[in-house]
């Protein structure tokens, strides 16, 4: 998905001069969409990530506690 964003930056100039202005809106419209998308699937994963260390974690401490 990165490297779909990273494609459209690069595809952005030429969008620009093959299609004047409505090619340069295609190109900004284009890159804000994919990069809402990049953004809400980096923040998806972070929150899935927060929940696993706090689990792990919250559960090796219990255990540490019960078993000491």
């Amino acid at each position: 998905m990165i490297l779909l964003l990273l494609l459209l930056l690069l595809l952005f100039p030429l969008l620009r001069l093959v299609f004047g202005l409505a090619g340069w809106l295609l190109g900004l419209v284009g890159t804000l969409i994919i990069g809402a998308i990049v953004l809400v699937a980096f923040a998806a994963i972070f929150r899935f990530l927060i929940v696993a260390v706090l689990v792990i974690g919250g559960g090796l401490w219990i255990s540490r506690g019960l078993f000491s």
